[in-house]
């Protein structure tokens, strides 16, 4: 199981912590340190004033970044940190071959960095269909998954009179498994003729307009869509998941039964959340006089700086003693026992041993 780093949201216009990059809301949740060494992430944020997005993150990897928590003087100092990754990796998979009476299915995941800013466009590839026949105008090809508006190109057809030629058309009057040709989209059918029986059907790449990096499902399915492949505006594709992690695609509907080729990401301009990280810290001495002292309100405070220009940013924190230290000994059993192993404050191990005569011993490993 992988530890979740602790993630701070800063907005560096209204000088405070947010509660996350996706609200302005001022940061309110508590503070509590009480752990050896932990994984913090830093990140930066500059308004929009876009409601859908009201921040963009800013690129803390050329900056000087401390991170600091104590009273009057750091008791606990981070000053060294790594830029964090913002690499998206998109994956196409198919989930269920289609096929007579399947639906297929197709899923999209990001992997890597967490999508935060960009977006990207997704391209059905080009595919051909076998036309059994064509009679009065009319062509057949069982579910052929065309619709409307296509622009399809037709070939190895025989020829028979002048209203139909091998050559690129539009289609209309679809319905799941025949459709008709028309010179222009929306045009009227053309009364095709052939000497006898068909050819092949062919249309080109299909792809969306952009689509944003936090899109939902149903905006997904709207841009899928809105690219053509719908009857009557329904959406012939759906999809279902998660914003940011992944997308399933299911093709009914005009679109059912029959395999389809994956389709793949084009266009993607994501990226991950630009922000620094370190393991940060807390087994001071300064830290255990703090908590020794009962001195457990404290202050966290990041500074960055620019050249000559720097900034602060505090907020309230909470020491808690660390019960489990990463150089605790074993416990003292509760059972008899004649010797135990203590720990002094400097982290030094000593074995107390008692004598026949009742005397304690002592002795630094």
């Amino acid at each position: 199981m992988a530890l979740e780093p602790r993630k701070f949201f800063i907005d560096v216009q209204a000088r405070q912590f947010v509660s996350s990059p996706d609200s302005t809301l001022p940061a309110s949740d508590p503070v509590w340190i009480n752990e050896d060494v932990e994984s913090v992430e830093l990140y930066a944020l500059k308004p929009t004033q876009t409601a859908g997005q009201p921040y963009q993150y800013v690129d803390l990897s050329a900056a000087t970044v401390k991170f600091a928590v104590g009273t009057t003087t750091p008791a606990a100092l981070q000053t060294s940190w790594t830029a964090l990754s913002t690499t998206v990796t998109t994956a196409v998979s198919t989930l269920v071959t289609g096929g007579a009476g399947t639906a297929e299915q197709q899923k999209l995941a990001f992997s890597g960095a967490a999508p935060a800013e960009g977006g990207f466009a997704i391209q059905f590839p080009s595919r051909s269909v076998s036309v059994s026949s064509v009679s009065a105008g009319v062509l057949t090809a069982a579910a052929h998954g065309f619709c409307d508006g296509q622009q399809v190109t037709l070939s190895a057809f025989t020829i028979s009179g002048s209203t139909f030629a091998n050559s690129t058309y539009y289609i209309v009057d679809s319905t799941d498994s025949t459709f008709r040709i028309a010179s222009s989209a929306n045009g009227t059918s053309i009364a095709a003729a052939v000497t006898s029986g068909g050819g092949t059907a062919s249309i080109d790449p299909v792809t969306t307009g952009q689509i944003a990096y936090n899109a939902t499902a149903s905006d997904m399915e709207e841009a899928i869509a809105a690219a053509g492949l719908n009857v009557n505006g329904a959406a012939q594709i759906s999809v279902t998941g998660t914003p940011r992690k992944e997308f399933v695609l299911v093709y009914g509907g005009r679109m059912s039964g029959r395999n389809y080729a994956e389709f793949s990401v084009v266009g993607s301009t994501l990226a991950g959340a630009k922000g620094v990280g370190a393991n940060v810290s807390y087994n001071t001495s300064e830290i255990a006089a703090l908590v020794a002292a009962g001195t457990t309100n404290v202050t966290m405070e990041v500074e960055i700086s620019e050249g000559a220009v720097r900034q602060s940013f505090r907020r309230a924190a909470t020491l808690a003693d660390d019960l489990i230290t990463s150089t605790s000994p074993a416990p003292i059993p509760s059972t008899t026992i004649t010797s135990f192993d203590i720990q002094s404050q400097d982290g030094s191990v000593w074995t107390v041993t008692m004598t026949n005569s009742g005397e304690l011993q002592w002795e630094k490993q």
